[in-house]
C-alpha cells in the first residue's frame, strides 16, 4: 500500500487526507506536512478555523506544545479521528488514530498572528512510524 504526497513550501512534503471525526462532527481534507521531528499529529490553527472546530467541545492536554519563542501553547485532544487516504492504484486506506493535538496559539502581536496563520499542521511519528517515508524530488511516499 502506498500513498503519494506532494512537495510544498521550501519543498516540505506532504500528504492530503480526509479527516474524518463525529464528536466534534469533521469531515473534511486536511493538508499534513510529514514532520519526522514531531512526535505527535497536530491540527494548527489555520486548519482549526477553517474546519470548524470549537475548543471547548475539546479536552484540553495537560501536555504542552512549543511554538513561537518556544512559548507553551495551549493544546487540546481531538479523539476516535479517522484520516482516509488516496492509495495509488485506486482505493482509499483508513488510518485510525485515538488522538490528534489540536493547537491554540495566542499571538501577542500582529506580526506573530501573521507566523501562527502560516504553520501547517503535521503528520507526526506517532503515525509515520508505521511507514516507511521516502522522499523524492517531486513527491513524498508514505509505504506499508
Amino acid at each position: 500500500m502506498r500513498v503519494y504526497g506532494g512537495r510544498g513550501r521550501g519543498r516540505l512534503g506532504f500528504v492530503n487526507a480526509l479527516l474524518l471525526c463525529s464528536n466534534p462532527k469533521i469531515s473534511d481534507p486536511v493538508r499534513f506536512y510529514v514532520d519526522t521531528g514531531a512526535s505527535r499529529t497536530t491540527i494548527s490553527d489555520r486548519d482549526v478555523v477553517r474546519l470548524g472546530i470549537d475548543y471547548a467541545q475539546l479536552e484540553e492536554s495537560s501536555i504542552p506544545s512549543f511554538g513561537i519563542g518556544s512559548r507553551r501553547v495551549k493544546t487540546y485532544r481531538l479523539r476516535n479521528v479517522l484520516l482516509v487516504f488516496r492509495v495509488v492504484g485506486g482505493g482509499f486506506y483508513i488510518e485510525r488514530v485515538s488522538v490528534i493535538s489540536v493547537l491554540k496559539h495566542e499571538p501577542r502581536t500582529e506580526e506573530e498572528r501573521e507566523i501562527v496563520d502560516q504553520i501547517p499542521s503535521l503528520l507526526g511519528t506517532d503515525i509515520l512510524q508505521k511507514y516507511v517515508v521516502r522522499f523524492t524530488p517531486k513527491r513524498v511516499v508514505l509505504e506499508k
